[in-house]
């Protein structure tokens, strides 16, 4: 009967040091991570962590693009459908997207407009793109947005661009993130010789997709608002200001632009144009029917194309061609491959604040 009782009593003695161990460890790796980010975005474990994920997406932001690069296009005005042709044609996100991933996808919110109009990305080919990246198994999907307007997903706007009907994807506002809640970074050979301010929640993410719009817009640097340009919703309006965010365009428009996504290039890019804008963009254009969805992974080669269907030169677009100058992607046509329409044939004319 000792005997048994010695046993009893090491067993618990016993189970008692396992749960203490336990409990140590789980505190221990509590205290190196945070298991969350503001509005719930899953972060990628410990400090150290982070950093090194930073520090790869950078790298990886501003490494040889492929010389040889795909765009692919979708035609027709079923969103969902030419939304998807064109992913399938740039040779789709299966080898991008990893199950348990946590993915950013950047709409172009600008202002309060409607949905199926030429001023902001519709809410249907963004639909296409969260059960796409839901069905690779994502385990978390954001809409974010930094609207010069504010607040692109408060009940005012979506009213009008219906976002708050999308399934399976929360919405997020990058307008609200304060320096604190923001990495301040420097792109490697950076064209504004200065640091910037990202939410740690668009850094954090594993992967970004920017969905644009296929419009014109008025300043000489731009000319055009497509995948580039759609980056620079991302640093925040609490710091750089809301109606323009003067701190950026105070930088250059054209070298923030570029500084942006030297510092997180998307892994992936959309340019929804069912209906594209034409005129006194960004937030003012006339509505083209175009029926066009263009993607691809390299930003610049997709926007290359993007500019030439509107009946632009490359000489036209500051940006995107100094971005080809930069070596962050292929701006020679000849050297892109246009998947699922002959470019040439399906051209269009889109008027322009500038004399071409």
């Amino acid at each position: 009967m000792k005997k048994f009782k010695n046993i009893i009593t090491y067993v618990i003695i016993t189970l008692l040091c396992i749960s203490v161990l336990v409990g140590y460890i789980k505190k221990n790796i509590d205290s190196k991570s945070t298991p969350t980010l503001a509005n719930g975005a899953v972060s990628v474990g410990s400090e150290a962590d982070k950093k090194t994920h930073i520090e790869e997406v950078m790298k990886k932001s501003v490494a040889k693009p492929n010389p040889n690069p795909t765009v692919g296009i979708g035609r027709g005005e079923d969103y969902g459908k030419v939304t998807s042709e064109a992913i399938n044609n740039a040779g789709g996100l299966k080898d991008i997207i990893k199950k348990g991933d946590v993915v950013i996808i950047k709409p172009n919110i600008c202002a309060q407009a409607e949905a199926g109009g030429p001023i902001i990305t519709d809410y249907r080919a963004v639909q296409e793109v969260v059960n796409e990246v839901t069905a690779l198994g994502a385990g978390k999907v954001i809409i974010a947005e930094g609207s010069i307007m504010g607040d692109a997903f408060d009940k005012d706007n979506t009213k009008l661009n219906k976002y708050d009907t999308i399934k399976g994807a929360e919405l997020v506002n990058l307008n609200k993130f304060e320096k604190e809640e923001c990495y301040e970074l420097k792109a490697d050979k950076s064209l504004t010789e200065k640091a910037i301010f990202i939410p740690k929640i668009y850094m954090d993410a594993d992967k970004v997709i920017t969905v644009a719009k296929l419009k014109t817009h008025f300043q000489p640097d731009a000319v055009v608002s497509l995948s580039l340009k759609n980056s620079f919703g991302a640093p925040p309006g609490a710091v750089y200001g809301l109606g323009g965010k003067d701190g950026l365009h105070n930088l250059g428009l054209k070298e923030a632009i570029l500084d942006i996504n030297k510092i997180r290039k998307p892994d992936f890019a959309i340019i929804e144009g069912i209906v594209g804008g034409e005129g006194f963009g960004p937030m003012a254009n006339t509505p083209v029917k175009s029926n066009i969805m263009l993607a691809g992974r390299d930003l610049v080669a997709l926007d290359t194309v993007a500019l030439n269907f509107m009946g632009f030169t490359l000489d036209q677009v500051p940006h995107v061609k100094l971005a080809g100058e930069q070596k962050m992607g292929i701006s020679d046509l000849s050297k892109i491959t246009v998947k699922g329409a002959d470019l040439n044939s399906i051209k269009m004319n889109f008027e322009s604040t500038f004399k071409r």
